[in-house]
This record gives structure tokens, sequence and C-alpha cells, in this order.
């Protein structure tokens, strides 16, 4: 069943919910979001292409994804770095000491909401494009 577009709209809904963080210095939430837009925007895109997919790995998402459609490849770096955000934003005790919160910085959340945008829009593409134009 074709759920790209829920996908998609759940990851926009993410998108702005790391924005809206974002102004309200809560930077490791806005990372969370970040990882999370990414992560259902890449589903998006695999549901589009026939295949629904669980799990929370970007890259490993994105390197299923890439086996269709080569040009995601370049996002790769990025989704790297929004995976570190899926787990240690929320919990503290994955760090030595210290709250989750306050391990993250507004220069993080900021490239993480950058970096979520730029797969969110590829994404959007392939799920736009359908089956047959994004091979």
């Amino acid at each position: 069943m074709d759920r790209s577009a829920d996908f998609l709209a759940d990851s926009d809904d993410f998108l702005g919910a790391a924005g809206e963080l974002l102004q309200h210095s809560r930077w490791s939430k806005a990372c969370f979001c970040a990882q999370q837009a990414a992560e259902l925007a890449v589903k998006a895109a695999l549901n589009r292409l026939g295949m629904d997919r669980r799990g929370h790995d970007v890259v490993s998402l994105m390197v299923e994804l890439q086996q269709q459609v080569a040009a995601v490849g370049v996002l790769l770096d990025k989704a790297k770095i929004l995976d570190q955000y899926y787990i240690p934003t929320r919990y503290g005790d994955v760090f030595g000491g210290g709250s989750a919160t306050s391990h993250y910085t507004q220069a993080q959340a900021e490239q993480a909401i950058a970096f979520a945008r730029d797969i969110y829009e590829e994404m959007k593409g392939i799920v736009q494009a359908g089956p047959q134009e994004a091979e």
C-alpha cells in the first residue's frame, strides 16, 4: 500500500517541530526531530518505490534506497550525522553525567535541521516522481 504521502507529511511535521524547538533553545530535541524527519522521508521514498521498511537507522534505509536511486548516495554523510541524534538526544544516561539536553548545541541543531531538510527535499522528489521516474 502506498503510504508515501503520509510518511512525507509526518516528516514535514517533524521538520516544523525541529524548527520550533530550535527557536526555544531545545537543541537536543531539535536534533532528535531532525533525525525523525529524515527517517520518515527516506521511508516515504522507499514506500513509494514499493518497499515497506521498519527501523530507525537512516543510513541503512538510505543504502537500501541507493540500490534503486543511486543519486541519494551523496546524502549518506548527512544521514550518518543525523543517526547520532536518535538515542542520545533523549537519554541522559548515555553520557557520563548531565542531562541529554546539556550535551547539544545550537550549531548542532541548526546543522541537523539543514541536513534533514536536504534529505526531505530529495525524498520528496522521489515520491513525486514515482517508481518509473526514480530509477
